[in-house]
C-alpha cells in the first residue's frame, strides 16, 4: 500500500514537472519589433490588451491579447517574434492567469 501510494505521489511530482510552464506578463513597449510590426500591420485598429512571454520547458513563445470593439483574438508567435497562429476568443481569454 506504501509503495503505490509512494509511486502516486512520485508520478504526479514527475508530470507537473514535464508539463510545467511560466507565463510572464509583458508591457506592450517589451514585446519584440516583429510582433509589434505584424499586429500593427495584419490588425489594424486592434488594441493590445496584454502580452505574455510563455516559457515551457525551455520553449519560448508568445500570446498576445488584441481586440477592437467586440473582437477579441490571441495572436500567437515564435521566439522569434515570426507569427503562428490565432483564435478568435472571449474578452476573458485575455484574463489569463499570470505566473511569475
Amino acid at each position: 500500500m506504501m509503495k503505490k501510494v509512494l509511486m502516486i505521489f512520485f508520478l504526479g511530482i514527475f508530470s507537473s514537472l514535464i508539463f510545467a510552464q511560466t507565463k510572464t506578463e509583458l508591457k506592450t513597449t517589451e514585446l519584440q519589433k516583429p510582433i509589434s510590426e505584424y499586429i500593427s500591420k495584419n490588425f489594424t485598429g486592434y488594441t493590445i490588451v496584454k502580452a505574455f512571454k510563455v516559457d515551457a520547458k525551455g520553449i519560448i513563445t508568445f500570446d498576445v491579447c488584441v481586440s477592437k470593439d467586440k473582437n477579441h483574438e490571441k495572436l500567437f508567435f515564435d521566439k522569434d517574434g515570426k507569427f503562428v497562429r490565432k483564435e478568435s476568443c472571449s474578452n476573458e481569454c485575455c484574463q489569463d492567469t499570470i505566473k511569475k
